[in-house]
């Protein structure tokens, strides 16, 4: 009788687990987040102690991205302000294609410095 109950509840705790982990619950992607982020400090920490030759041949390779996404934006401000009837579509289309690159270069030059201002106010 015992053994048959002790089956029974493993049975029934494999069900529930099985269920469980059919789902990705706002805590389970809360926790993702913050694992998420705390691997990205670690990249941060990692990465701002690498040599100094490396740090300045990768802001060379990753500035003309940052320039161009810079210039086409202020194309397009301009192309809209001054000839409203010029069809900005493939720009802003270009702009949103490398908001993200540019936006990681951004963040990866700048976010020892942005991680070290944060950590001082504390």
């Amino acid at each position: 009788m015992a053994g048959s109950s002790k089956s029974v509840e493993k049975i029934v705790d494999a069900g529930i687990n099985g269920v469980d982990a059919m789902f990705y619950t706002d805590e389970e992607k809360a926790q993702h987040k913050a694992k998420m982020q705390e691997l990205y400090f670690k990249f941060v920490e990692i990465s701002a102690n690498e040599s100094t030759t490396q740090s300045v041949s990768r802001r060379m390779i990753c500035m003309p991205v940052v320039y161009v996404w810079l210039a086409l934006i202020i194309a397009n401000v301009c192309a809209s302000l001054f000839a409203p009837a010029l069809d900005t579509a493939t720009i802003t289309d270009t702009i949103k294609q490398m908001n993200t690159p540019a936006l990681a270069a951004i963040g990866f030059y700048t976010g020892r410095h942005i991680m070290g201002e944060l950590n001082r106010k504390k």
